[in-house]
């Protein structure tokens, strides 16, 4: 797959340059240089076709010139295909609730714990990861099942309200993980050995 190459980033700041005609106006070489960097080390790990279809997909629907944040939200999006949206997270939280509640009911009886918990973190553990974030384990799940419609009408509100959070701070943690990962990678690779020590 072609690499991202600094003349595509030439190429797509004058694409918008020609649709946004104050668009990134730069006043000497060097601000024109710094502009071109911080968009190549930005998009730069991504393959050229995605950055390409970004570009051209935020071209499409801008109403304004479009800035390297919303060429790196589109790139996500194209990347990751499989995230759902918010609408689609709470019908398949709706969709569980009837089961999780009938379940939860065996909880009283002593003879059908195990059975009921292992049902009952089997459906948890069937749940999207991003939907995970909001209901954060088998004891949020009862909770909410159990809940009235009047209430869930209120959970519901908070759910929409809270969602965009909940995953632009699993996404932190995500990346963190992998920081981290990367970095005890690097450490533990065989270090020269220091022939001054005596």
């Amino acid at each position: 797959m072609q690499q991202l190459q600094r003349e595509d980033i030439i190429k797509y700041l004058i694409k918008i340059q020609l649709n946004f005609e104050n668009a990134y106006v730069t006043s000497n070489q060097m601000e024109r240089e710094l502009l071109v960097e911080s968009w190549y080390e930005a998009l730069c790990e991504y393959p050229k076709v995605i950055c390409d279809t970004a570009v051209n997909n935020v071209l499409k629907l801008a109403k304004f010139a479009p800035r390297l944040g919303d060429i790196s939200e589109e790139i996500e999006k194209l990347i990751a295909p499989e995230t759902k949206s918010d609408e689609e997270l709470w019908a398949e939280l709706s969709a569980v609730l009837g089961r999780v509640y009938d379940i939860s009911r065996y909880l009283t009886y002593p003879q059908y714990v195990k059975w009921a918990n292992e049902k009952l973190q089997e459906i948890y553990s069937g749940l999207s990861d991003e939907l995970k974030l909001f209901v954060v384990n088998v004891s949020t799940l009862v909770d909410i099942a159990e809940m009235t419609d009047e209430s869930l009408q209120f959970e519901r509100v908070r759910f929409f309200k809270q969602m965009p959070q909940l995953k632009k701070h699993g996404e932190q943690k995500t990346a963190a993980q992998k920081f981290l990962a990367q970095t005890k990678a690097q450490q533990a690779l065989p270090r020269p050995k220091n022939d001054d020590k005596k």
